[in-house]
């Protein structure tokens, strides 16, 4: 469909495409002239979501940025329209309006309103809502308190008795002020990039607006905090339980640590096992030195014994001198562990006993000098030496053998109170760090679970004081009503409808099959198309020559098959066919030879006999019975008789091909087929088999002859006749040469 088709196939509809746009247009305005008008009024909150302070810690440190703000402005909007908000603010707003019902003064009466439309609107309007209908005056009665908080009470009680009384069923109602449905009207939006939450609500009355806002304000408000401030009370309760349950665990963990210590005298084992482990070394090393020491004074006292006795001093083992040795050497024992005692706990007693012991041993040495001296008087010894110093150095030699048996005798129990002392704390090592391990976990969790709850309160004091929320903007009392969509609606019917319509018949146009257009008839055929004929009904005086134009035109394209005619002893036979009755054969024929008549050749119409009732024949027109023409050999002067002449035209109709019996042993005399085929249907399956067949038959072209083609397809076909640019002339042919002659 190019675009000449289309705008002809609007023209064609032009009055469909008025009519139905227009009808919706006013039936929009007729169903919403009398729609109650509505109200907008809006409010403006600070959240501080995005830029407000905030406590460092807490849930601040690992922020989403922007999607952590887009997050808590969807908590807000998601929580302004719950079920649950809807509802109190619902019951809050009934309740106000139950307190303005009772103040306000009767109604005056309303002014009777005249006409058939003006009155279907006041009933319209004057319809009782939800709200009027399940709230008696005895209910409302019930339900008002003396004050606002009283009537609020009363009806949050009595809407929790039972899920079926009167107000539940006034909140999912479809009132639209008092039900849950019309706060859906409710727009919450956030305003860009800021911290400001616009909310929007619209209403039938201008009061209720302003009312209803500032309800949903509070209750909204007043959630949000609730929700700030108790979402993390469940945390900071496991917190702080944790928190003591790890606190006694480590006070256990410590008062075993303690008396651990207590039981083994230990004030700080690390210390004590390396001072214990010092300890015992030096006194190891010191008693290794004193035995060194010790071997040395005996062996050489020893060598002096053995010098001594070669001379026969064997006095030196008397009594006397081994009672003053041996009580040199206790004294000089004495000593060695007074000195160890002074060292570890120094005070003057200990200082008084050491010096009288010292002293002590220095008169043993002395009288052991003199009493050696007084057995020997020998001036010289075997070996040279004197026998004075020889007893010298043995009593030298005998009181520092003596003092170095006492100090490694005392330093032998040293080493082995060092030694027991080491040996006591190194097993109690592994009892130490596993009591230590104890205490660090247990401080490690206690000092975590300490941490989690001071998050835990960093948040909630966070919740706190993002729960802060403050009205900017206040909702205001709208005193114009919103402008009425009422044009927009009826402009957007009229489009909406006059767009579908279109698209339907553009469709339709573009699915079409029939025959409506010569081209596309000729393409789907697969035959040649002789003429159109025009509907013959609502034609103006232009189509009408249109009409009779193309008429003209099948007469003419007939006198160019007359010059083809190869059998000129024989008339010439024009066969008109049809697939189905109705196809508008008769029309055809009659047009045929009016033409023909006008053009002065003699025609001869051959119509069947069932068209013998319909009109009455005369010398040109003739029946005929179709089913003589059945049998083969059949000729055309067996129905035309002595009209067969050579210079006639004779016009056979044949019966629908598809539907009767008809003269099929006539086919081969035809010197040309006629297919009539209405333009407004379809050309099928049956009808393209049919004419295959006969094309098998006869020798004659079968051409289409198109009835009722829509004027715009006839002009298309014949061509559009162009106007004169100036008067009209008349033209006069010449004289015929032969004129004079025949004259």
């Amino acid at each position: 469909m190019n675009a000449r088709d289309f705008f002809r196939l609007l023209r064609r509809h032009w009055l469909l495409l008025l009519l139905v746009p227009v009808t919706t247009a006013g039936s929009i305005y007729f169903f919403t002239r009398s729609k109650p008008r509505s109200y907008t009024s809006d409010t403006v909150i600070y959240t501080g979501i995005a830029s407000g302070y905030k406590i460092q810690g807490g849930n601040n440190d690992n922020t989403g940025g922007w999607n952590a703000a887009a997050t808590a402005f969807d908590n807000l909007l998601t929580l302004i329209n719950a079920r649950d908000t809807r509802q109190e603010v619902c019951l809050r707003l009934l309740a106000w309006q139950l307190m303005a019902d009772a103040r306000a003064q009767p109604a005056r009466p309303v002014a009777p309103v005249k006409g058939l439309l003006a009155s279907f609107g006041a009933q319209r309007a004057e319809a009782e809502t939800p709200y009027q209908q399940l709230l008696p005056a005895t209910l409302k009665a019930r339900l008002t308190g003396p004050t606002l908080d009283e009537t609020t009470r009363r009806v949050l009680a009595y809407y929790r008795t039972t899920p079926d009384n009167a107000l539940y069923q006034l909140i999912n109602s479809k009132d639209p002020m008092f039900s849950e449905e019309a706060l859906w009207r409710i727009a919450a939006s956030r305003v860009k990039d800021s911290d400001l939450l616009r909310v929007e609500y619209n209403a039938p009355d201008a009061a209720l607006c302003q009312k209803t806002l500032e309800i949903l304000t509070e209750v909204f408000i007043r959630k949000h905090q609730a929700l700030f401030t108790g979402q993390n009370e469940s945390v900071i309760g496991y917190f702080s339980e944790s928190a003591r349950k790890a606190h006694e665990r480590l006070q256990a963990a410590e008062q075993k640590l303690l008396a651990f210590h207590q039981k083994h005298n230990i004030v700080d084992y690390d210390k004590q096992i390396v001072a214990s482990t010092e300890e015992r070394q030096l006194a190891q090393d010191k008693y290794s030195q004193l035995q060194t020491q010790y071997a040395g004074v005996a062996a050489s006292l020893k060598s002096v014994e053995g010098t001594l006795s070669k001379r026969g001093a064997t006095n030196l083992k008397s009594q006397e001198i081994i009672r003053l040795r041996d009580r040199l050497a206790d004294v000089n024992q004495q000593i060695s562990e007074t000195e160890l005692l002074n060292q570890a706990q120094p005070g003057a007693s200990g200082a008084a006993r050491l010096a009288a012991l010292k002293r002590e041993a220095d008169q043993l040495t002395d009288r052991i000098g003199e009493t050696v001296n007084s057995y020997y008087a020998g001036t010289r010894s075997a070996q040279g030496v004197a026998a004075k110093d020889l007893l010298t150095d043995y009593a030298k030699n005998e009181q520092l053998a003596a003092d170095l048996r006492g100090q490694v005798g005392l330093m032998r129990q040293q080493r082995d109170a060092a030694a027991a002392q080491y040996n006591e704390l190194v097993p109690l090592g592994a009892e130490v760090r596993k009591i230590r391990r104890e205490v660090e976990v247990a401080e490690k969790e206690y000092l975590s679970q300490m941490e989690g709850l001071k998050q835990s309160k960093l948040s909630e004091q966070n919740g706190v004081l993002a729960s802060q929320l403050r009205v900017v903007d206040p909702p205001y009392l709208p005193l114009q009503a919103n402008s009425t969509k009422t044009l927009l609606l009826m402009v957007a019917g009229f489009l909406g409808t006059f767009l579908l319509l279109g698209a339907t018949l553009v469709t339709r146009g573009m699915l079409d099959r029939t025959l409506q257009q010569p081209a596309v008839a000729a393409k789907i055929t697969r035959l040649p198309v002789a003429g159109v004929l025009a509907r013959p009904t609502d034609l103006n005086a232009q189509q009408r020559l249109d009409a009779r134009r193309a008429e003209e035109h099948l007469g003419r394209q007939l006198l160019l098959k007359f010059q083809q005619h190869h059998r000129p002893d024989q008339p010439y036979v024009i066969g008109v066919l049809s697939s189905q009755n109705g196809e508008g054969k008769t029309a055809l024929c009659a047009s045929l030879a009016g033409s023909l008549s006008e053009m002065n050749i003699k025609t001869m119409s051959l119509f069947p006999n069932d068209h013998s009732v319909q009109f009455g024949a005369d010398q040109n027109t003739r029946f005929y019975l179709p089913v003589l023409g059945v049998t083969p050999g059949a000729t055309v002067a067996d129905f035309a008789g002595k009209a067969a002449r050579t210079d006639t035209v004779i016009i056979i109709e044949f019966p629908a091909l598809l539907e009767a019996t008809y003269p099929a042993g006539l086919l081969p005399e035809l010197d040309l087929v006629l297919v009539a085929v209405r333009a407004d249907r379809a050309w099928h399956q049956a009808d393209r088999a049919l004419f295959e067949n006969i094309k098998r038959v006869t020798e004659a072209p079968i051409e289409l002859v198109l009835n009722g083609v829509l004027p715009e397809h006839v002009t298309d076909f014949i061509g559009k006749q162009a106007r004169p640019a100036g008067p009209a002339q008349r033209h006069t042919l010449p004289e015929h040469p032969q004129q004079a002659l025949l004259a």
